[in-house]
């Protein structure tokens, strides 16, 4: 695709007089080659405008960039890089977004749950679905392992052409904070949009609670979603409803869609289940008040995208498990072992909560906090442990560049419950399990279907399920 085609729509200066072919977009020095369209984009730590020199030397034929630099190749200069980066790899990827239904899940606990219900109902409403989240992207029985949560403009939309090539007609979407701020799902449009709730994280990015939240309201606008679909149970959900027309989920009667009379029967829970006035008795085989969020949120999604109720509750009950949320191994004398992503306040608030109310020996709880992330979690996670937890084990997460032992540090100076320290996160496992008789429960904490743990940049292979499985094998 030639260069004039990329840049279609971009408010933009072009210093050249050229028109080469670009194959491939890149906004990192890495994987640049012959053909490239480089993005200099400024970031927390490196700005891509002092590597021009190099990616020209790579092959690069054109660079977009915020100001114009000392070299004759062709420039495209732009008020923001950023936004620059969405417009062209949408082009570059021939729009294939447009041709499918996207639904947006933003919010800071919930997004994968709710991304795993609603890809079961809408693909038994017979919408072949896709699912890009934390956990990776899934189409048409493909798993593709994806670093964030929302990956950026390039990889996206080259996502997004696979999927149309294979026929999905439907796209389920993790939107994180950091999508929003950076700019990464400009120029989308959502069929859908899902605001499950917030709570405090990533104040090391957004610095302060009230911009966090603006950034996560800034979403919920008509430019950008069409059928906004809201937990009014939140109180920034409230907000978000009062600015947008809204359809409200909550777990009262005065939502437009709502549940009630849940109970636990066995190994289900039960609960009637209103949908816009529609009623039916459904059953879930996920456990705790936040799955029913989880599942409400998805349950009102696909019935504003006009899936019968019969059809809904046929496909929540089907969903026994999502991967590393609330995933229950059991040994062989009866005790518990819970694996759960949990790694906020609120997000270890729900899980312990529940563990807490359906445990009846001790509640063992193995945690870590990620380095260089929003450091003022760590003394508030440390406080939510020690309210149910009768004994911690304190370990390591993804420390990255941080000391591990200064992390701990922070944690275990707000820990109130008896607990002890160790950084290797298969031995605190192994701890953990021989502190265990039958009528515990062990939590697993903040890693949940992660398969590494970041070390000094890099990505140290490690699963929470592969060493649990591995130590229950032992003592069968």
């Amino acid at each position: 695709m030639y260069i004039q085609q990329i840049i279609n729509g971009l408010k933009c200066q072009v210093i050249g007089v050229d028109n080469p072919e670009i194959t491939s977009l890149s906004c990192d020095t890495s994987t640049v080659k012959a053909g490239s369209l480089f993005f200099c984009l400024k970031g927390q730590q490196y700005d891509g405008h002092n590597f021009f020199r190099k990616v020209i030397g790579d092959g690069a034929v054109a660079i977009v960039t915020e100001k114009k630099l000392d070299t004759s190749l062709l420039q495209i200069v732009v008020p923001n890089c950023r936004i620059a980066m969405s417009v062209c790899a949408k082009n570059f990827y021939e729009h294939c977004a447009d041709k499918m239904r996207l639904i947006a899940i933003v919010g800071t606990n919930g997004k994968t749950s709710t991304s795993y219900i609603l890809q079961n109902i809408l693909q038994k409403g017979g919408s072949n679905t896709a699912v890009v989240g934390t956990n990776g992207v899934f189409f048409n029985n493909q798993h593709l392992a994806c670093n964030l949560t929302t990956p950026d403009p390039i990889l996206l939309h080259k996502l997004f052409k696979q999927m149309y090539q294979n026929n999905v007609k439907t796209v389920v979407m993790e939107v994180s904070a950091h999508a929003i701020a950076l700019s990464k799902v400009y120029g989308l449009h959502f069929d859908v949009a899902i605001f499950t709730n917030f709570s405090q994280d990533h104040l090391d990015f957004f610095h302060t609670m009230e911009r966090y939240a603006e950034v996560k309201r800034s979403f919920f606008n008509s430019n950008v979603v069409t059928n906004a679909v809201v937990n009014v149970d939140d109180k920034l959900g409230e907000q978000i409803y009062s600015q947008l027309p809204s359809v409200s989920f909550g777990l009262n009667n005065n939502c437009d869609c709502f549940i009630q009379k849940a109970q636990q029967q066995g190994d289900c829970t039960t609960f009637e289940l209103s949908l816009f006035g529609s009623r039916a008795i459904a059953k879930t085989k996920l456990k705790g008040q936040f799955n029913l969020y989880n599942i409400l949120s998805a349950c009102t999604a696909s019935a504003v995208l006009g899936v019968p109720i019969s059809t809904i509750v046929d496909a929540v009950s089907e969903v026994e498990y999502i991967d590393g949320r609330n995933q229950t191994l059991v040994r062989s004398d009866g005790a518990k072992i819970v694996i759960d992503f949990a790694h906020t306040p609120d997000g270890i608030n729900n899980i312990l909560s529940y563990l807490k109310g359906i445990t009846q020996g001790q509640l063992i709880v193995v945690f870590g906090c990620g380095g260089n992330r929003d450091k003022f979690k760590r003394p508030l996670m440390a406080e939510v442990v020690s309210k149910y937890a009768d004994f911690a084990v304190v370990t390591n997460d993804n420390p990255r560049f941080e000391d591990p032992k200064v992390i701990a540090d922070d944690i275990v100076a707000r820990l109130s419950c008896k607990y002890k320290v160790v950084l290797n996160r298969s031995q605190a496992t192994e701890f953990a399990l021989s502190l265990a008789n039958c009528n515990d429960t062990i939590a697993i904490l903040g890693k949940g279907a992660e398969r590494y743990q970041e070390i000094r940049s890099k990505k140290i292979p490690y699963s929470d399920l592969d060493v649990v499985s591995k130590l229950l094998s032992r003592n069968t």
